[in-house]
């Protein structure tokens, strides 16, 4: 789940020159982005999409805490970073402020912080979504243990020894058979 959804102000340098540099930093986080064209687009990509881990937009072009609001109805715990310049006014309520939105100004020589901080985001975001079993299986396959009591043996290597257990292993995948507890 690396998957951002940015909506930017297009043709002014002084914000499409930020986001360009963003957009280059998040694709060393190793970040997919997706680019919708406007709320409605952005509602249904949310909407039809749970592999999206943030939304990247900026505050005054997009009636914001509407936005928001809309997004919190479709999923609560989706990370929002806005950007917004020095004459933004943000004017939320203290049901907005639950809403995990983090704000950023439109700066150059930025990127890095902010798609950092946007990683940091997704992550508590995707911790936060994932139940305690899902996360310690994860761990499990991370540390690679192996155990000898079950059919995965040795991640599945057994099952790679034959046609038929190469037609098994290619169909469940390596991740199955290392988490074989």
């Amino acid at each position: 789940m690396n998957i951002l959804a940015i909506m930017g102000a297009h043709g002014v340098f002084y914000k499409d020159e930020p986001l360009r540099e963003l957009d280059a930093a998040l694709n060393l986080q190793v970040f997919q982005l997706l680019y919708p064209r406007n709320s409605d687009d952005l509602l249904k990509l949310i909407e039809h999409n749970p592999r999206i881990s943030g939304v990247v937009f900026d505050w005054d072009a997009h009636n914001s805490p509407e936005l928001c609001g809309e997004i919190n109805q479709l999923n609560e715990y989706l990370p929002l970073c806005a950007f917004i310049n020095t004459h933004s006014q943000i004017d939320i309520s203290v049901n907005e402020m639950r809403m995990p939105l983090h704000f950023f100004e439109y700066a150059l020589n930025a990127a890095d912080g902010i798609a950092l901080h946007t990683r940091q985001y997704t992550d508590d975001y995707i911790d936060h979504v994932t139940q305690p079993l899902t996360k310690a299986l994860f761990t499990y396959v991370k540390e690679g243990k192996y155990t000898f009591c079950t059919p995965g043996h040795m991640a599945g290597t057994a099952f790679q020894k034959s046609p038929v257990g190469c037609l098994f292993y290619d169909f469940f995948g390596a991740n199955t058979l290392k988490s074989d507890i």
